[in-house]
């Protein structure tokens, strides 16, 4: 479902204040795009007011900065915003995924999808709940883990291939480490848990998932230039073209 939402906005850079409003399709907890000719520069900052469906009160996004611009829209990265509009954005996201999952049909959409398994590695249930129903639905076999000591369990013990792994970047690692027969196993976030999976599993293919850009991780030391990447929340028909060019991937090099 295409969900379509009003923005006001104010502000500006170097004294040239401004203000109008435009259109949304792809709100997340992030940022969106704003379909607008109002003439902005990239690097302005702005306040947002992003009015949902039947809300009493818009989200309010105290600071905002202009990314890019073009003729007809502007893309804003949210930079400070309320907790209990975090909360609002975060529960809208979520329920747009909810519905674009329920909306696909039983039957698997790829009959060769069967061959292929995937894993999913998020700390999120609800997003693991809902990667596996849109992944089932298309006839994957899944496989599914909570954080990346699970996941280093089922890479060492499932048998046959896992020929994709999804994994949340930012996985909450808790106080504690696990005793196993080789010693300590201490969780880890996702962009280091990738490598313990591929040096386990050689040709096993893998795909980073956030919440937070490209951008604002490697801002914060975590480098994923050269990894495919999905931006929470991201639409079904996305998360597959991503799977696919890595099962392609695969192939090219079995066949090679």
């Amino acid at each position: 479902m295409l969900l379509r939402v009003r923005v006001e906005f104010e502000g500006g850079a170097s004294g040239h204040e401004m203000n109008g409003e435009g259109h949304s399709t792809d709100l997340n907890v992030t940022g969106c795009s704003v379909e607008s000719t109002q003439n902005l520069s990239p690097g302005a900052y702005l306040t947002l007011r992003i009015y949902l469906p039947d809300a009493a009160q818009p989200v309010n996004v105290a600071l905002a900065r202009v990314r890019w611009t073009n003729a007809t829209s502007f893309g804003v990265e949210f930079i400070q915003l309320p907790h209990n509009d975090q909360l609002r954005l975060n529960e809208l996201t979520m329920d747009t995924l909810e519905d674009e999952a329920t909306s696909i049909p039983h039957a698997p959409l790829n009959p060769q999808a069967g061959r292929y398994t995937i894993l999913l590695v998020d700390d999120d249930p609800a997003m693991l709940h809902l990667c596996n129903t849109l992944l089932a639905r298309d006839g994957f076999n899944v496989l599914q883990a909570a954080g990346s000591t699970e996941a280093m369990a089922i890479c060492a013990t499932h048998v046959g291939d896992i020929h994709v792994a999804l994994v949340d970047v930012l996985l909450q690692p808790p106080a504690f480490r696990l005793k196993t027969e080789k010693g300590d196993s201490s969780r880890v976030n996702g962009h280091t848990l990738v490598k313990s999976l591929t040096a386990t599993r050689k040709r096993l293919r893998t795909i980073m998932m956030s919440t937070n850009s490209k951008a604002s991780l490697a801002n914060n030391g975590i480098d994923l230039s050269d990894v495919p990447f999905l931006l929470k929340p991201f639409s079904h028909e996305r998360m597959m073209t991503l799977i696919r060019q890595q099962l392609e991937s695969l192939s090219d090099s079995v066949a090679s």
